[in-house]
């Protein structure tokens, strides 16, 4: 098995670098935002999964070997195959889909193509126990007391997630949530 590659880059397309490796060009599908974040020439160093199938076998990159955990986890699950766990994990940053999965928020989940509402479930409840309990950014102590005074105010966990991290972690709870919804208002 391929476990990383370090070369050159030396074309792009809309989903995939080829990476110059010793003479050898290996194409390696990636995220949106490491897709956006290299240029040509720029030499870079990926860690990979490779999938074998009868027909084909595809390479799939990632910087921080974070990315390439999520990734694996992903196409663990029933439904989930290596195309949509990468859009998944180019839809949001690794730290806050493992936030939603330990939250149960399917919603992160659902907006992307080819998700559905059973699948985002599926997905939370076969990966919640593998990610374990994970904090949100900004180390808000009593951040399950905030998110559930927002969510019974009608906010998403999408909308809560985008806004929780900016709340400073000294205030007291009225606060927080006060501080929140400025924030998103």
């Amino acid at each position: 098995m391929i476990a990383c590659i370090e070369g050159n880059i030396i074309a792009k397309d809309n989903s995939s670098l080829i990476v110059n490796v010793g003479g050898l060009g290996y194409r390696v599908f990636v995220t949106n935002e490491l897709l956006a974040d290299t240029l040509l020439g720029q030499s870079i160093k990926l860690m990979t999964h490779l999938v074998v199938k009868e027909d084909s076998q595809t390479l799939y990159g990632f910087l921080a070997n974070e990315d390439l955990g999520l990734f694996t986890l992903l196409i663990s699950v029933s439904g989930i195959g290596p195309k949509i766990a990468i859009a998944i994990l180019s839809s949001s940053k690794t730290s806050e889909l493992r936030t939603a999965i330990s939250h149960g928020d399917s919603a992160i989940f659902t907006a992307i193509s080819g998700v559905g509402l059973k699948t985002a479930q599926r997905l939370i409840l076969e990966l919640r126990s593998k990610i374990g309990a994970v904090d949100l950014d900004g180390g808000i102590s009593d951040s399950e007391d905030v998110i559930s005074a927002m969510t019974s105010l009608g906010y998403n966990m999408y909308e809560i997630r985008k806004v929780i991290g900016k709340v400073p972690a000294n205030l007291p709870l009225n606060d927080k949530v006060k501080e929140a919804l400025k924030l998103l208002g």
